[in-house]
């Protein structure tokens, strides 16, 4: 009876398993590998409300359990799977690379490759290959690097301290097969020590180095097992304050990383650091035993070690071998691009509907494009949040701009680009601009000097409220037409529409409209409105998320969708890419955690009827489990450069605050600018009569992202076009807080 040859059998099975744990992570969780869960609340008989803080231990939600920041453990194995054995693959194959030349020509008497071999042979014989691997990667320089280098570096260091020995190794075979008497032969005939090589050397040494790679493979993953243990990992890293030491974690799902920040809590937590060790042993395990099934296969006894002995004594095993692992990458290829070709087409399929030259609340135009938001979301496959995808709230009659002509001499300005007014009532102004800077509020007697006159006040100087007062005050003591305030750089215009009769009498200027005013220059405004009617009609969709100890907690992606004319194609690029993001969120739904809500606020250019506030003041949605909101209404969509509004995510709200930071490092990572908007109101003043656009976080307390115009930066007109969707569509999925 033929002697199974299980080394070989059990070997192979682990590897295959392995390789399609590598091409297919979900089939063996649902769970994201970078998602955090850093308390856990139950409801306990005779107890009540429990809290409970990470790490958890193994449970139906958690089968292996989680880390100390709340991570899935499985989860973090399964993923981690890839970039452990892609660090191990690049580890042999660079010494392979170096040893194998090195050693045939030392092997054919080159005395610089037999002295190079000689010499690393010696040193790491004498100094162990770990030590000096510590000393080299545990260099600040070494330790900081990002993922793509921390691998390169890895690969390099350990390339260098193990080849000696391999290169060794094919230095005897190669002298032993040079021994042989038809190596005699081929010289005899004319061959050259190369053609020698190719074609004699290398076929006999095939059956050899197919051993060595896999035995080299488990002496890569022994040492990468090592190294962690001592601290030394490949991933990005980030060090977390204990309440003791400072300790390193890794961001990216990788074997050693969790073996390393692991054992500080092997008492008491020793789950953490057996799954990744018993994950070591098994992978070690099963390339050392297909290593020894190969050579037993190949050099066992009456075996005579040669291509054609492989090709007779292994082609089965090997072909069905290689055959799986060929036929399972190809059909994960192939699911892959025939998602990305059915997401790309439902993705221009969604958007298949038209921009209006102006959308404002209470507007056939609004009405129209709810109900389109609304077709692409449930396209797209979004749940609704609540019974319904578009929430109404009731508005009264609001007059909005419905004809305009703004002239100062030869300039024309544009509303909502340049200029904007707050006024429910039709006038018109002829006159000239009064413009001193040298002007003082304060000390005026004589009011007589704006007569006819449109006054010029910066707000670089005055306050805006300062500049409401004095444009009531000039009214009463003068004949003038009115003020124009010129806002500062990084401030929005004010909207243009408005219920009530308004008291306000200035007229808003932005700071590059501003500097076009001469003193005594020529202007002439006029201004028609028309009275809307209707609902607003919030537009809400979510993806459900796929965690559940998450899928409570929601993350935001806001904007307004009004826009006057001016700004219909910045706007209709943000509108397409929010739901860019939703289908590309979408389509990762199984690697979502928390859940994912999409608001599109009706209402956005008047702050009465503002539908975020709205929303605030009765969500659908408890705002209580928002852990960020991520708000793109005042985003602008040309350019390199983004502005922050950083005041509404504190560091009291680590998740949020760190998520924030994260998305900054990944924009600027990616060639982005951002920049840091200050706002000079006091926060008493603010949560006092907060705007739409801070309401959310001083009304709702959901820490929110915003995102204002900045002036544009002609390095990369395109990037955010470009670039924008991929970064945060990236940080949600990587980090998903």
């Amino acid at each position: 009876m033929k002697k199974r040859n299980l080394p070989l059998i059990f070997g192979g099975f682990i590897i295959l398993i392995l390789a399609v744990v590598v091409l297919f992570p979900r089939w063996f969780t649902s769970d994201n590998p970078y998602v955090m869960e850093g308390v856990r609340a139950t409801i306990q008989k005779n107890v009540g409300l429990s809290l409970q803080g990470a790490p958890f231990a193994p449970s139906k939600e958690n089968l292996l359990g989680t880390d100390q920041l709340g991570r899935d453990i499985l989860s973090l194995i399964i993923y981690g799977t890839r970039l452990t054995l892609e660090l191990g693959f690049f580890i042999v194959l660079g010494r392979f690379l170096v040893a194998i030349p090195l050693g045939i020509a030392a092997g054919f008497g080159n005395n610089l490759c037999k002295s190079i071999i000689s010499f690393f042979s010696l040193i790491f014989s004498a100094i162990p290959a770990l030590i000096i691997s510590l000393f080299v990667l545990n260099i600040s320089f070494f330790k900081s690097l990002d993922k793509n280098q921390s691998i390169l570096a890895f690969v390099v260091v350990l390339t260098i301290v193990g080849f000696g020995k391999l290169a060794e190794l094919i230095r005897e075979r190669v002298q032993g097969i040079l021994s042989k008497s038809f190596i005699d032969g081929e010289k005899a005939i004319g061959k050259s020590n190369l053609a020698i090589a190719m074609k004699n050397v290398l076929p006999h040494l095939s059956a050899e180095i197919m051993v060595l790679v896999f035995m080299e493979m488990a002496l890569a993953l022994s040492m990468i097992m090592e190294l962690g243990y001592f601290g030394i990992y490949v991933g990005n890293l980030r060090v977390f304050q204990d309440t003791n030491v400072p300790i390193n974690i890794s961001f990216e799902p990788e074997w050693a990383s969790m073996l390393s920040t692991s054992l500080p809590y092997i008492t008491k937590f020793p789950w953490m650091v057996i799954s990744p060790a018993l994950t070591f042993f098994i992978s070690i395990f099963g390339f050392n035993l297909f290593g020894e099934g190969l050579r037993e296969k190949l050099q066992g006894k009456n075996s005579k070690v040669g291509m054609r002995n492989i090709s007779k004594k292994i082609y089965k095993p090997v072909a069905a071998f290689m055959a799986a692992i060929l036929i399972v990458g190809i059909f994960n290829f192939g699911v892959n691009t025939y998602k990305t070709g059915k997401a790309k087409k439902q993705l221009s399929s969604i958007m298949d509907w038209e921009f209006k030259d102006q959308v404002v609340i209470g507007s056939e135009e609004a009405e129209y494009t709810a109900n389109n938001l609304k077709n692409s979301l449930q396209e797209i496959g979004l749940s609704p949040v609540g019974e319904e995808y578009i929430s109404k709230y009731d508005i009264d009659k609001l007059k909005v701009i419905d004809s305009y002509s703004f002239k100062v001499d030869s300039d024309s300005f544009v509303l909502g680009k340049d200029f904007s007014v707050i006024s429910n009532k039709d006038f018109s102004i002829e006159g000239k601009v009064y413009k001193d800077e040298a002007l003082d509020l304060f000390t005026i007697k004589d009011f007589s000097i704006f007569d006819g006159k449109l006054l010029v006040l910066d707000e670089d100087v005055y306050s805006r409220e300062t500049i409401a007062d004095f444009s009531n005050i000039i009214k009463e003591k003068s004949k003038a037409l009115g003020v124009i305030d010129v806002i500062s750089k990084n401030e929005k215009l004010t909207n243009s529409i408005t219920g009530e009769e308004s008291k306000d009498n200035v007229i808003y200027l932005t700071k590059d409209s501003g500097e076009k005013l001469k003193h005594d220059s020529n202007v002439s405004i006029s201004i028609k409105t028309k009275t809307l009617e209707g609902s607003g009609k919030n537009v809400l969709a979510m993806i459900p998320g796929s965690n559940k100890n998450l899928s409570e907690q929601v993350i935001m992606i806001s904007m307004g969708y009004n826009y006057l004319a001016s700004d219909k194609e910045s706007s209709a690029k943000k509108i397409s890419m929010m739901l860019e993001i939703a289908k590309r969120l979408y389509d990762n739904k199984e690697n979502q955690g928390r859940s994912i809500m999409f608001a599109f606020w009706d209402g956005n250019l008047t702050e009465e009827y503002s539908g975020v506030k709205k929303y605030v003041a009765k969500p659908a949605q408890s705002l209580g489990f928002a852990n960020i909101n991520v708000d793109l209404t005042n985003m602008d969509v040309k350019g390199d450069t983004l502005t922050f509004d950083e005041a509404q995510v504190p560091v009291t709200k680590y998740s949020s605050w760190g998520f924030n930071h994260q998305f900054q490092l990944n924009l600027k990572e990616k060639g982005f600018n951002i920049n840091q908007y200050v706002n000079k109101k006091k926060v008493a003043e603010i949560v006092k009569n907060p705007n739409s656009q801070q309401v959310m976080y001083y009304v709702g307390a959901v820490p929110t992202i915003s995102m204002l115009g900045s002036e544009e930066n002609n390095t990369n007109k395109n990037l955010i076009e470009k670039k924008f969707v991929d970064v945060l569509v990236s940080s949600i999925s990587k980090t998903n807080y």
